[in-house]
């Protein structure tokens, strides 16, 4: 039994229920945490008794604190939303379309599922993400064949291991050999299908530099930012939008340029859940070499004036007390002009 943990003195009166309640902690987590810091002889038992010699039991944090967070969590005007560990499921499904001038160019439906599995080691937390399954469940069939190959080109990263820090952002990538082995094997595997194109080059190029460094591929990805977004926090100011720091988004109409987006959140708390709203919007005095792109090279096919604009709605549902996503739906809207956008929807769901 390591000799750092944090422990509380049992009463003479005193049920294990009690304990928790007490806490503010489930009983099954207090229940786990002993068990799996103690020896077998000193357990709680099936029936939630515990043998006459054991004086304390083994808990998560300082009893100040887990009090603390429990007076916070009950309280109508804070939302203290901290990390905990989680064994969850999760089904993905993401939309693209991409329209131009009144077509639509790429229409595509996406369904995966994600076991995730977050854990607590030496006070940091790490995120197991498997991947069970990616189906395509609708795309143009001219795009189906690229669609499928590509697919199978993200095999490195149907197993992430991620380092998280306190506030839910992902840290670093704790299996990047495992990204970069999955990958050199991928490479031998596909060879014999594939030729000497300049594009088939480009595709093996960037996944050599993707697979070996996956860390910035992780985190300019619209899905892992939502999953792993920095919402752990105590919030105080609810029900009204606040002005957070300008974010950078990735632009999917201008080949990868940067774009400052201005960023508002909004918390609501619903009993012993929370809502909270992120609402994103470009800053057009500080977006201007998209003009300049727009001009150059997209004006004259279009026979339109630049209009840009960014628009990015996020909504997550939380269990405060199990610090859980419970779902999360997020829509981007984007546009060089009436002529020209690009819309990405993802809703994420707890099964």
């Amino acid at each position: 039994m390591k000799s750092n943990l944090y422990k509380i003195q049992l009463k003479e009166k005193d049920s294990i229920s009690d304990v928790a309640t007490d806490l503010g902690i489930d009983v099954k987590v207090l229940i786990d945490f002993h068990n799996s810091n103690s020896q077998p002889h000193e357990w709680i038992r099936k029936d939630l008794t515990i043998a006459p010699w054991v004086k304390e039991l083994i808990i998560p944090d300082t009893a100040e604190n887990l009090r603390k967070i429990k007076n916070l969590r009950e309280s109508k005007d804070v939302v203290q939303l901290v990390q905990t560990e989680v064994k969850a499921r999760y089904k993905i499904v993401q939309k693209i379309d991409m329209q131009i001038s009144g077509s639509s160019m790429i229409d595509s439906e996406t369904e995966i599922i994600w076991n995730h599995s977050k854990t607590k080691k030496e006070n940091v937390f790490y995120s197991d993400i498997k991947q069970e399954s990616h189906q395509i469940k609708y795309i143009k069939s001219i795009y189906r064949q690229f669609a499928e190959y590509m697919q199978k080109l993200n095999k490195p990263l149907e197993h992430l291991i991620l380092e998280l820090f306190d506030e839910g952002k992902v840290k670093a990538l704790s299996n990047q050999n495992e990204v970069k082995e999955i990958w050199s094997s991928l490479k031998k595997e596909l060879k014999p299908e594939m030729g000497n194109t300049p594009e088939e080059k480009n595709m093996i190029e960037g996944g050599d530099k993707d697979f070996s460094n996956t860390l910035p591929l992780i985190n300019n990805n619209v899905l892992y930012k939502l999953f792993f977004n920095d919402l752990f926090y105590q919030y105080s100011e609810l029900d009204i939008f606040v002005d957070l720091e300008q974010q950078e988004y990735i632009s999917q109409i201008f080949a990868a340029e940067k774009v400052m987006l201005s960023k508002k959140r909004k918390v609501k708390k619903e009993g012993d859940l929370v809502r909270i709203k992120l609402y994103y919007e470009s800053d057009p005095k500080k977006n201007g070499r998209l003009k300049e792109i727009y001009n150059t090279k997209l004006k004259d096919f279009l026979q339109e004036d630049y209009s840009y604009s960014l628009t990015w709605s996020i909504e997550y549902l939380f269990e405060i007390r199990q610090g859980k996503m419970l779902s999360c739906h997020s829509k981007i809207k984007e546009q060089a002009s009436s002529k020209y956008c690009h819309l990405t929807e993802h809703t994420i769901e707890l099964i």
